[in-house]
């Protein structure tokens, strides 16, 4: 039998020996495409990690070795090659993609029947599809380029009917390609067939403005008119013509002296002096639009030498999205560079919460471990540590971080870069952030007050240029000096406006820069024009691919077009992006368009960044959004708004999550998207918004008769009056959700609803109810294999039969709750799983399961990087070396604690610590600081719904007052908690308390 065949470009097709066959299964085929078009062998963790992703590992594992075996069965057992883990195509096996890349011959040419794998998509495969989307289109390119070369090939032999044919095969796959429109004009005009040349020019003319809304270049017009008067080739050569560009433009412009900031950069000399010493610094750089913040760090930054340089710039229309400045920071060759391979100094845990942020991450570091979801400060405190631990791992003594333009940051980045001072306030870094105090937002203004306090910033204030340093700027740039003078005057002593008025055309020269920038961008060829009016629609984090796909240039065109404006000083190249030399130009450019052109590049706009963000659309959500409300399609703005608020929410970015939602609901009200608004608003602490939204979701679900997400939304409204001790109010709408649901078949509803009343009722009393609610919720996860809310539900059981004193049913509940939560990969519920189970079998004497369960605890804990957790651990940990009258070590374990439960504004927890620091210093014989503390702890406990903390305080004060000899005192203390106990329910707390009472 003859090595297979097979054919992925176009619809995916095998044959053997001659004959077709099928290879059914989606999977197989993905696999085998991508070992087709990879000729380095694959290792099976590579594959399993684009394929199954979302699979267990056991899970995955299987079914790659079911897709190896039906690719063997179908195509013969040699068509794969193994090599110790990896997997090759083997060579025998023809492939067309591999033909294709070859070889430009027409022969080859002919094996591209379409993109890669036409029509083909996997679900849960995302990075798959984006890999597929990329390979579409460097294949599509290739194609491209091919095809041009050969019509030139053909042009230069006089073959016109051949050049007919290429071009059009070239147009049947991309038919806005206007240099083969002229290709076919040429030749039909060549071959005496005028009528048809003319024709080629009309079908341009309709594809034009159909999809881009402009007109054909003027060298295809000028074509046309010499078609029209019979002088093809009569006036220039029989060369596909190019568009002209003006000698000034070809230029390079001439180089920009530095003037008048010796200060400035004597005090930025200072600063980084200072860093490098070992403390962390902040300079601000202020100054009003253009006064030369940007110029002065550029110019700066040049000449220092053994510092790591990170440099990201804010943009207005990024202002709402979360972390996107930080993203740039990080999204660079040299940060990618040192966190690639074994070696990486960072945890694998902080690189893939990073990775949630910054896609690139996970494409270039293989085989990041799954993060479980937690709750959102929790995840923003992570996050937040990640981004942290990249910053020290870089190693920079010192590191330099620029971010210019910050009055446009989002609030996410502010806060990060406000927790990043802190934490990092001994290392050697240096923060310069340049922003205009006019533009400030109040949370910038706020933040540099702050720094300012402690003493961590000094601001560097620019001043405009005087009339000499002007006049040297504009000598250095060869103007003479009248123009000098006028330039001077209209730009008062502002670098740009100066710079931009000597650059206007000579006799042009407008009053506002406005239009001086609009005069300069209408020197620019059309083509060049073209792509910087689709360049200022997108904006920013703008490549080659997506501005080409937005302007609707071909390849060849966009090229020359970007050597245009990167020469004119209008675009900057920044590795493989592109951006304005200032952002100013873009607003003028985009101000400038019709509102018709304007909302055309915004939905092609959207087209090519949907097309290149395929699978990962959540994280440029935000961007769509803005430009399908530009292009007038509300329904698609509405739907990325969303998607934006739920990628906010789980960037643990809550407010601007409920500026998404709201958003949403403005162009298109649905009451999901009134629950989404809601979620954010319950996490950010806005408790009354957050009702008024869960209420009108309600409203709207029961207004459509939709009695299950009525319930949910019930639900979620009662969520927000407990964090404010309102447990009757949201009881009330506890039973209204039960009310909702009835005999509904919601299982996952029923048993939330059975949890949230088991945790929430009758707080600060124990009930037979909660219990009940309690075993009620495990009963339904378990019939209905809900693994998730088992966890929980147990882990709520576990913790009301230990305050009854029923410990051993309340550790075999722990044990359960671990079991339930390592079945879905609940790291968070494993680890307080761990921390109940060792603090409740301490209180039952058993040493050696509390050791080792904190343990594992802690190792969880720190292996998948949760913050939240360790406020509990640390103190079962201090308990522990506490029974063991390990005073030292019990101390430093509350101490830490301490430091956790306070950062999260944990008050029951942070009294705990204090009561537990006094059993220390009593244990150590310091009666008097022992009393302090517990009546620290007392005081902290008493405005809180905590009966078993405050009845614990009052047993061990009235222990205390004993020891003290002041039995008075003890009375009243032993009083309290046994008014306390007087329900019965708290057996371990009773039997103390009876113990106490027959001493005194």
């Amino acid at each position: 039998m003859k090595p297979p065949r097979i054919y992925f470009l176009g619809t995916a097709k095998f044959e053997i020996d001659g004959k077709p066959v099928e290879l059914p299964a989606a999977k197989s085929i993905a696999l085998l495409a991508f070992l087709a078009v990879n000729h380095e062998p694959q290792s099976r963790d590579r594959l399993l990690g684009l394929l199954w992703a979302e699979s267990s590992d056991e899970a995955a594992r299987k079914n790659l070795r079911n897709a190896l075996w039906s690719i063997r069965k179908t195509l013969g057992e040699d068509v794969l090659q193994t090599e110790s883990d990896k997997l090759m195509l083997d060579d025998s096996v023809w492939v067309d993609v591999r033909e294709f890349e070859k070889t430009s011959k027409p022969s080859a040419l002919s094996l591209y029947r379409g993109p890669l794998l036409d029509g083909f998509s996997l679900d849960n495969a995302s990075d798959y599809e984006i890999w597929l989307t990329g390979e579409r289109e460097r294949l599509a390119q290739l194609l491209a380029r091919a095809l041009d070369s050969l019509v030139k090939a053909q042009r230069a032999k006089n073959d016109w009917r051949v050049v007919i044919e290429t071009a059009q095969r070239a147009l049947a796959f991309d038919n806005l390609q206007e240099p083969m429109y002229r290709a076919l004009m040429e030749a039909h005009a060549r071959l005496g067939e005028r009528a048809d040349a003319l024709r080629q020019y009309d079908s341009l003319v309709v594809a034009l403005e159909r999809e881009l809304g402009v007109e054909p270049l003027s060298e295809t017009k000028e074509l046309r008119a010499a078609i029209v008067t019979g002088s093809v080739g009569a006036n220039r050569p029989s060369t596909l013509l190019r568009a002209s560009q003006d000698d000034s433009l070809r230029k390079k412009p001439s180089p920009i002296r530095f003037v008048g900031r010796e200060k400035e950069c004597a005090a930025l000399d200072e600063e980084l002096a200072t860093v490098r010493q070992g403390n962390a610094r902040i300079a601000l750089l202020v100054g009003e639009l253009g006064i030369g913040k940007s110029r002065l760090w550029k110019e700066w930054s040049s000449g220092i030498s053994g510092a790591t340089i990170l440099q990201a710039r804010c943009l207005q229309s990024t202002q709402a999205l979360p972390f996107t400045p930080v993203v740039e920071l990080f999204n660079n060759r040299t940060v990618m560079q040192k966190f690639n391979g074994p070696s990486s100094p960072i945890a694998p845990v902080w690189l893939a919460q990073v990775a949630r942020l910054i896609p690139g991450f996970a494409s270039t570091i293989p085989n990041l471990p799954k993060l479980s979801a937690l709750p959102a400060e929790e995840e923003r405190q992570r996050l937040f540590e990640a981004l942290a631990q990249c910053v020290i791992a870089l190693g920079a003594s010192p590191l330099v971080v620029f971010i210019d333009d910050v009055h446009w940051a989002d609030r996410a980045t502010l806060d990060w870069l406000d927790y990043l001072v802190h934490r990092l306030e001994h290392h050697p870094v240096l923060l310069i952030v340049a922003y205009r105090n006019e533009d400030a937002t109040s949370t910038l203004v706020r933040f540099v007050a702050g720094w300012g306090r402690e003493g961590l910033t000094r601001r560097i204030s620019l001043e405009r240029l005087t009339p000499e340093q002007s006049a040297m700027l504009v000598a250095s740039l060869g103007g003479d000096p009248l123009l000098a003078a006028r330039a001077q005057s209209q730009s008062a002593g502002n670098p740009y406006f100066l710079i931009e008025l000597y650059r206007a055309p000579s006799g042009s020269i407008p009053s506002a820069l406005n239009d001086l920038v609009r005069a300069r961008v209408d020197t620019l060829p059309e083509t060049a024009r073209q792509v910087v009016q689709a360049a200022a629609i997108l904006q920013s984090d703008f490549d080659f691919a997506l501005l080409r796909r937005t302007s609707g240039r071909g390849e060849e065109e966009t090229v020359q077009a970007l050597d245009t404006l990167i020469g004119a000083n209008i675009l900057a190249e920044r590795e493989a992006e592109y951006e304005f030399a200032h952002p100013l130009v873009a607003a003028i450019v985009r101000d400038g368009l019709s509102g018709t052109r304007r909302a055309f590049l915004h939905r092609r706009a959207a087209d090519a960044l949907e097309s290149t963000f395929a699978g990962r659309l959540a994280s440029i959500a935000a961007r769509l959004a803005e430009h399908y409300a530009h292009a007038n399609d509300s329904k698609n703005a509405a739907r990325f708004a969303e998607l934006a608020g739920e990628h906010a929410l789980m960037l643990a970015s809550p407010h601007e999550a409920a500026d998404f939602y709201r958003r949403a609901l403005e162009l298109e009200a649905t009451p999901s998207r009134q629950m989404g608004l809601g979620r954010a608003l319950l996490r950010a602490g806005e408790l009354d918004l957050a009702q008024h939204a869960f209420g009108a979701a309600l409203d709207d679900f029961e207004s459509i008769g939709d009695q299950k997400n009525a319930a949910r939304a019930a639900l979620s409204l009662s969520e927000t009056f407990f964090p404010s001790g309102r447990f009757d109010e949201g009881a009330r709408w506890m039973e209204k959700a039960f009310s909702f649901l009835g005999g509904a078949s919601d299982p996952e509803g029923h048993a939330l609803a059975h949890l949230s009343l088991a945790s929430r009722t009758n707080r600060g009393e124990l009930s037979e109810a909660s219990e009940q609610h309690a075993q009620e919720a495990i009963r339904i996860a378990d019939e209905n294999d809900l693994p998730a809310i088992a966890a929980r539900a147990y882990l709520v059981l576990g913790n009301l039969l230990a305050e009854k004193g029923d410990l051993s049913r309340a550790n075999q509940a722990y044990r359960q709750t671990i079991a339930q939560a390592q079945v879905v990969g609940d790291d968070y519920q494993q680890v307080l799983g761990y921390n109940n189970l060792a603090y409740h079998s301490l209180l039952a004497g058993d040493l050696e399961t509390a050791r080792e369960s904190v343990k594992q605890g802690l190792a969880l804990s720190e292996s998948r990087g949760l913050q939240l957790p360790l406020q509990y651990l640390y103190s079962t940990s201090g308990e522990i070396a506490l029974a063991e009258k390990k005073w030292n070590e019990a101390e430093d374990w509350f101490n830490r604690g301490l430091v956790q439960a306070q950062a999260h504004h944990n008050r029951e927890q942070t009294a705990g610590y204090n009561a537990n620091l006094a059993l220390v210093a009593r244990g150590r014989g310091d009666l008097d600081g022992a009393l302090v503390l517990l009546e620290q702890a007392q005081r902290q406990a008493a405005s809180l719904t905590a009966p078993h903390l405050q009845t614990q305080i009052d047993l061990w004060l009235t222990e205390l007052y004993l020891e003290r000899g002041e039995r008075a005192a003890a009375l009243e203390a032993l009083a309290r908690a046994q008014a306390r106990l007087a329900d019965g329910t708290r057996r371990k707390l009773i039997e103390w308390a009876q113990r106490l009472q027959k001493q005194l």
